[in-house]
């Protein structure tokens, strides 16, 4: 295994300040941000979903973001926030990222669509429009966190070559500089995890290979340590994984031992690097028949390690499959697997783990699309059918619902 520190084709560039959000003169930042997915503040986190086809504004196809106040019975009003001045097929909402970036105790959300970024600020009714903003490509990833470690939600968007950051202050989110590592698509898949057990998370990145094997070269892994400083390309790390077809990654602490072990997705394969904080071991690797995907992290069997849970497509029906986190990275069958809804519906086209019933121990969110587009979200306590809710939008026809969970 490759694992070596930045040196080549490395660079921060760090741009004047820019703020994207403000914050009302008179809101003084609380001593405690919210939660992250927390919009309302009352310390659970809330189920947010895009619906990129929605029509708003009489926009066809314009989107927005929804969202259901979490609870023990997570609340069936649907509130739903679009742009000032919805588009018509901008597709808002096909990508999520949450935190909260002025401090304000509500959890807010940064959207992206047809080359455009909108922000949306938390309140204790729901999201509100704050402000949009131009974007060099369409549907940009990104990932949200406290990397500096100073109580704001910063957030890393995949921009032209280059990842922006952009870090959170009382007045909102403020451009702070780019990381590069010579890539063209550097950036387009992202994940959050704290990888180097400092408690601190980290930013990893990879560049996109369509297909394996690549004959354009390899596809190298980069983890961006969460610092005090900010992210920056002069303290990362990066490996090569076992197969150079990744098109998602997960990080989270499937052995227990403190740090983030890394999920990567490829093509028919499922690939675990355990993490030793500046480097991996060995993989492993899981086989599917089949074609896996959207893998999320979090402690759903209740072991106090995390588990992982894989999205799996065949031909004309979908399923999630979860996995136990063991100390030697995860068990090599699924220990339980969710198909009561599969035929036809592409559950679990988004996946999110998060604790939204507020039980202290996490839930499973699946993005439930629907063959047509309509959709919905399904909330399955624990990661189990029990108390199942099924949330969805009261309008009529394709939404979008389903295609994307922050």
């Amino acid at each position: 295994m490759t694992f070596w520190r930045r040196g080549l084709a490395a660079s921060v560039a760090v741009a004047a300040g820019m703020v994207l959000v403000s914050a009302p003169a008179d809101a003084a930042p609380r001593k405690r941000p919210a939660l992250p997915g927390d919009v309302n503040g009352d310390g659970r986190a809330d189920v947010i979903a895009g619906a990129h086809l929605l029509k708003a504004g009489g926009r066809s196809d314009a989107g927005g973001v929804v969202v259901w106040f979490g609870g023990g019975k997570v609340s069936a009003k649907t509130r739903i926030a679009s742009a000032s001045k919805p588009v018509a097929k901008e597709n808002l909402g096909r990508v999520l990222a949450t935190a909260d970036f002025d401090r304000d105790g509500y959890s807010d959300v940064i959207a992206s669509g047809r080359k455009k970024l909108v922000i949306f600020r938390g309140s204790s009714t729901g999201l509100k429009y704050s402000k949009s903003f131009a974007w060099p490509i369409t549907n940009a990833p990104m990932k949200a966190a406290d990397f500096d470690g100073d109580g704001y939600g910063d957030v890393a968007v995949r921009g032209n070559k280059e990842i922006v950051v952009f870090e959170g202050g009382s007045k909102g989110l403020t451009k702070s500089g780019t990381l590069k590592n010579g890539a063209a698509e550097f950036g387009a898949v992202l994940a959050v995890g704290d990888f180097t057990g400092d408690k601190r998370p980290d930013l990893l990145a990879t560049d996109f290979r369509p297909a394996h094997p690549d004959p354009a070269g390899p596809q190298r892994v980069s983890i961006v340590p969460g610092a005090a400083g900010g992210l920056s390309m002069s303290r990362a790390l990066a490996f090569l994984p076992a197969r150079p077809d990744v098109f998602d990654m997960a990080v989270g602490d499937l052995s227990g031992d403190g740090k983030g072990d890394v999920v990567l997705a490829t093509g028919g394969q499922v690939i675990v690097h355990r993490s030793r904080g500046v480097t991996v071991e060995t993989p492993q690797i899981l086989s599917f028949s089949d074609f896996p995907g959207n893998p999320a992290i979090g402690d759903l069997v209740g072991d106090g390690r995390a588990d992982l849970a894989v999205h799996v497509a065949a031909e004309n029906h979908d399923w999630v499959e979860i996995y136990k986190g063991t100390a030697g990275g995860v068990t090599a069958k699924p220990v339980r697997t969710l198909k009561k809804e599969s035929y036809e519906t592409r559950f679990g086209a988004a996946l999110a783990i998060s604790n939204v019933t507020g039980d202290k121990r996490p839930d499973l969110v699946v993005g439930v699309p629907g063959v047509y587009g309509v959709g919905q979200v399904h909330v399955l306590p624990n990661g189990g059918y029990t108390n199942l809710q099924r949330l969805k939008l009261g309008t009529t026809g394709a939404n979008g619902l389903g295609f994307s969970l922050p």
